[in-house]
């Protein structure tokens, strides 16, 4: 007793037939659980990612996009000279952020999409839509 038994790579005891087969079995099942945890996971990160998009942003936000609407708006229409278009324009801004956020409104947006909404609004420059709200103006 106490004695150190020493084995060569060749002289392993042999497994019994029902040993093996049980460890085969608990390995199958570990797999099963691994997919099924890796399942779980995946699927939660999905509801955190719904969860995120469901939180609208707060009045003082909502506040501060619907200023910087206005202020973009200004800004627009005395870069392409359109005086008395403020409002056309600040519409037409709303209408693009709706538009790629699904929101009916400034209080509607994602909380998460704040900081992509307001620099959306302050990189908006629509020539297009500009020249229609001059012309209509000009009428």
């Amino acid at each position: 007793m106490g004695e150190l038994v020493t084995m060569k790579h060749g002289d392993a005891l042999p497994i019994p037939v029902e040993v093996a087969e049980e460890m085969r079995q608990m390995k199958e099942t570990l797999q099963a659980m691994a997919m099924m945890l890796k399942a779980n996971t995946e699927t939660m990160a999905q509801l955190q990612r719904q969860v995120r998009l469901l939180e609208k942003v707060t009045p003082a936000q909502a506040s501060a996009m619907n200023k910087a609407i206005r202020e973009r708006a200004a800004q627009l229409c005395d870069l392409y000279a359109a005086r008395g278009c403020d409002k056309a324009v600040a519409a037409a801004i709303r209408r693009a952020v709706k538009m790629r956020f699904g929101a009916n409104s400034a209080k509607e947006l994602p909380r998460c999409e704040y900081d992509v909404a307001l620099a959306q609004v302050q990189s908006w420059d629509d020539y297009k839509a500009m020249k229609d709200i001059k012309g209509r103006a000009r009428t």
